[in-house]
């Protein structure tokens, strides 16, 4: 009877391993890409504008997307992080690779709060013209302008603005400059004596 049971078991193994899952994965596959396109719609209707012919590959995400405006065939590739808070534009015909991530806002570390104050932001709008190709795991910082035509090598940090046609590539880490040092030591030191208040409030309580 084991036997049997065991030869029974087995076929019903293969029969998975053979047929069922193999189905199951091309169905979960195509219903992935549904699913995906149905967001890439949603999200195109949501632009501040959007040219014809705007293709997305695979996952992107875009914080704030009616400040983002989005050229005629423009070409964004997986897993691009877009972030719109500033107002993000890109021309025509122009390339995003993977991983590109563009900043249209930033902390503002001059503010009075530590640790930073989330809702206390700067915000500079990025523009890419057209006919640009940007690499993959390329980094745009808020405020950048690039011009038409222009070339990003993968791998750059872009931290200024970029001419028209020109070809630009990663730079080395440099100091650009130093904070306010008085500033900032009274902030620590007041944040330093926040958290004593809180624990002799804390201690009274429940003394």
């Amino acid at each position: 009877m084991k036997e049997i049971k065991n030869k029974i078991t087995n076929k019903l193994e293969r029969l998975l391993e053979q047929w069922l899952v193999p189905r199951l994965v091309r169905w979960g596959e195509y219903l992935e890409t549904k699913i995906r396109r149905y967001k890439h719609q949603e999200l195109k209707g949501k632009l501040k504008f959007c040219g014809s012919g705007l293709r997305f590959k695979r996952d992107i995400t875009i914080d704030h997307p009616q400040n983002v405006s989005l050229g005629n065939k423009v070409y964004i590739g997986p897993d691009v992080l877009l972030d719109g808070r500033g107002g993000i534009t890109i021309g025509d015909n122009t390339t995003v690779g993977f991983n590109v991530v563009i900043l249209s806002a930033n902390h503002d570390y001059q503010s009075n709060d530590l640790p930073y104050e989330h809702n206390v932001y700067i915000h500079k709008p990025v523009v890419i013209g057209r006919n640009v190709w940007i690499g993959g795991n390329v980094l745009i910082i808020p405020g950048v302008t690039i011009g038409d035509g222009a070339i990003v090598a993968a791998g750059t940090v872009v931290t200024a603005n970029v001419e028209p046609l020109a070809i630009v590539g990663n730079q080395p880490m440099r100091t650009i400059k130093y904070r306010d040092k008085e500033h900032y030591e009274q902030l620590a030191c007041k944040q330093e004596i926040q958290p004593e208040i809180s624990a002799n409030s804390d201690s009274e309580q429940h003394n």
